[in-house]
């Protein structure tokens, strides 16, 4: 019998004990129900519940309870329908309950939690991770009715669970574990030792069912500088182009914005029509976003009808992986995985991390035979006789591959695990986003925010009701209003050549391997000539981490930053959390000249911070600025006080996150000089071990990193296919 809690928290270890409330009636007859009273022990909660006739089959979930009422959905011997019990009148219960369908793992043949059936079963391919890239894979290899394949995932099913599938919902589930791992960095020296805490989805969909579902591309000198590091088979702009396509399905949005424009056209302009994931744009918009847009009606600032020509910078109105029929999230999880679940040649196997990759060895020929993993706490084995997957992402991909005996012969041997096959560029390479976020005070209270829709009883009320009716409105609101900036927009020429210089010298004397010095001279290349964005801004109607506060955020992005971090094991513990080492803020350089008239200095050399210090400083100068300063009483976060440049590099050091696109663990490139898969993605020295997902991108891109996630499992499933 299936079960579900609504609502979800890992600060507690405890739940409320429950007791008998009124009895429902459903189709087929009553169901008792409970309501929580005082917190108590899981077991005891256990012990009620179970007296309702609610069994439990997986009492992980009911750990870290804080809401109250509880909610429970479950079914008893009475009734064969599903049933909502404890009624939770928030307007997040009542959304939850007026959009969803039934769960889906119980009556979907695909989607299992039997570990030892899935592992005596015979498959020709083991995806392990079913995330992004790797349903995609799953769908498009199941498409041959003569193809078995499996999949080892160890999130759950999120269906249907309002902090996914509702997009103003978005960041409601980072750092919960049950959807997200929630990794924290090692101590970065740059940040005063400080941690960064990195979300990476844990559920199935992995980060596509977690993140803000930006939807965009990536200029094209981006993709080509791929193919300049001795990569061949079409991995550049035109190579992937037509997966870009494959995988969307895009509805052109209203013209009538805040913008006076939203992006693409029609067909004919580079975006697809007829792919399993629908993607829209925005039909809600807060009165402020559009005195924000019009900050950008400058001669630096190309207003951009569409991202996906090849040209990522300029202002844009942003596209969504939001479905604009339903005005829910798409994602690899519903529009991948579930219209297939019932194809016989495919099973997903939830609750279950992969511990190890198994190989034969027949002389220098290495072949991966199967997949470890472990399952309510019983190791398995299941075989694969094609091919092992690896679809993990770049914070998982390299800590399988050590855990296995593929990495740096040195790490491995100093921990006992068997060399299988050395490459000391396992896990290295690791390259993300930089965020730093500003947040600015309203003057007006009735402003729509996204802080406004959860506390504004008025305001949840009206959108509650348009999004039940029509599925449009605030609730399927995502961040939109994005502008990507070539340095040449901030920097002078001299400038620019002054900070090149110095950023050469540095480059120099860290003694960079000549996979990732090769990198950076593409870098140069794409600064010197304007043709990617190394900065982004990215404005939210709301504050994240506020509750009631009447406040907006304009966020800082550093696209193409230098600093090359790793992944490694430190242990043989399967189940322990890799060491993720971001090497933030790794390198300086630099001269940074004013903007739209902002008073600070240009006139020193700055660190690698400064690139975002003068983001930050930029979006003060923009809230000062008419016609959005109208709507702008003063800063919030950094606060008033932070006003120099010493000021923003100590805030910076305290406050710099992560984007959450972690990318290069396990890159495209030539064996020996930094590679660690050929461009067919098999991984080097093995016949048959393949990786597909963001390790295998060699250099970060300008721009979100979703879509090219989607088109390089699209472009994989192809190859594959042609290798059968």
């Amino acid at each position: 019998m299936q079960f579900k809690l609504a609502f979800v928290s890992a600060a507690l270890a405890t739940l409320a004990v429950a007791t008998p409330a009124s009895r429902d009636t459903c189709s087929t007859g009553p169901v008792q129900c409970c309501q929580s009273v005082e917190p108590a022990s899981s077991s005891a909660a256990a012990n009620v519940l179970g007296g309702l006739g609610i069994v439990l089959q997986d009492l992980s979930v009911l750990v870290g309870l804080t809401c109250s009422p509880v909610t429970v959905i479950g079914t008893s011997s009475s009734c064969s329908a599903q049933a909502v019990c404890c009624e939770d009148n928030s307007h997040a219960a009542l959304l939850g309950k007026s959009y969803s369908r039934p769960l889906k793992r119980a009556q979907s043949t695909g989607i299992t939690s039997d570990a030892a059936t899935f592992a005596q079963s015979s498959f020709d391919y083991v995806i392990v991770g079913g995330g992004t890239a790797g349903l995609v894979l799953a769908a498009r290899l199941t498409e041959d009715s003569a193809v078995n394949v499996g999949v080892v995932e160890a999130g759950e099913p999120r269906f249907d669970e309002v902090d996914v599938d509702i997009p103003a919902y978005f960041g409601q589930a980072l750092f919960n574990p049950l959807y997200d791992w929630a990794y924290q960095t090692v101590p970065q020296a740059t940040l005063d030792g400080r941690s960064v805490g990195l979300n990476h989805g844990k559920m199935i969909g992995g980060s596509s069912a977690l993140n803000l579902m930006v939807w965009q591309r990536g200029s094209q000198g981006d993709y080509d500088n791929w193919s300049q590091l001795g990569i061949d088979g079409g991995w550049d702009w035109a190579g992937l182009l037509p997966y870009f396509e494959k995988t969307e399905n895009v509805t052109t949005g209203p013209l009538d914005t805040p913008y006076n424009f939203t992006a693409r056209a029609g067909t004919g302009s580079g975006e697809g029509v007829s792919g399993p994931l629908p993607i829209g744009y925005n039909n809600y918009y807060s009165t402020i976003e559009g005195p924000y847009a019009q900050m950008f009606y400058y001669p630096e600032i190309v207003l951009m009808i569409t991202q996906d020509s090849g040209d990522a910078t300029g202002f844009f109105n942003s596209a969504a992986s939001v479905d604009p029929q339903t005005g829910n999230r798409t994602y690899s999880g519903r529009n991948y995985l579930l219209p297939n679940t019932g194809r016989s040649n495919l099973a997903v196997l939830v609750g279950a991390q992969a511990t190890k990759i198994q190989f034969a060895q027949n002389g220098g020929n290495v072949t991966a035979t199967g997949v470890q993993f472990t399952a309510s706490g019983v190791n398995y084995t299941v075989s694969a006789g094609k091919e092992v997957i690896l679809s993990s992402g770049s914070l998982h991909t390299p800590q399988l591959l050590e855990l296995s005996g593929i990495g740096d012969e040195t790490r491995l041997s100093d921990l006992g695990i068997p060399i299988v096959i050395a490459n000391s560029d396992v896990g290295e390479n690791l390259q993300d986003h930089l965020t730093l976020i500003s947040s600015f005070l309203l003057v007006d209270p009735e402003v729509p925010t996204i802080n406004a829709l959860f506390s504004n009883a008025s305001l949840a009320a009206t959108q509650e009701e348009q999004y039940i009716t029509n599925h449009t409105g605030f609730f399927t609101y995502t961040p939109s209003a994005v502008s990507f900036h070539p340095l040449q927009q901030f920097w002078t020429d001299d400038e620019l050549d002054t900070a090149l210089a110095q950023l050469q010298i540095e480059i120099d004397q860290a003694n960079v391997s000549t996979f990732i010095n090769n990198q950076f001279q593409l870098q140069i290349d794409g600064i010197k000539q304007g043709q990617v964005a190394q900065m982004e801004l990215f404005f939210l109607a709301g504050a994240l981490g506020e509750s009631s506060t009447q406040a907006v955020d304009i966020s800082n992005f550093a696209s193409r930053p230098f600093g090359r971090g790793s992944v490694h094991i430190n242990t043989t513990d399967p189940l322990a959390p890799p060491q993720i080492d971001t090497a933030y803020l790794q390198f300086s350089f630099g001269k940074f000249s004013d903007f739209f008239n902002a008073t600070y200095s240009s006139k020193q050399l700055f660190t690698d911070k400064e690139v975002l210090v003068k983001g930050a400083q930029l979006a003060r100068n923009l809230s000062q600025t008419a016609p959005l300063s109208s709507f702008i009483s003063g800063p919030l976060s950094p606060s008033a006080d932070v006003s120099d440049d010493e000021d923003f590099n100590n805030y910076i050091v305290q406050n710099v996150g992560t984007e959450w696109h972690q990318v290069g663990t396990a890159p495209l490139g030539p064996f020996g000089e930094g590679g660690v898969v050929a461009s067919d993605l098999i991984v080097y020295g093995t016949s048959n071990l393949r990786i597909v997902d963001a390790s295998i991108i060699p250099m970060q891109i300008g721009s979100h990193i979703q879509a090219t996630v989607y088109a390089i499992a699209e472009k994989a499933a192809d190859i594959i296919k042609a290798a059968q």
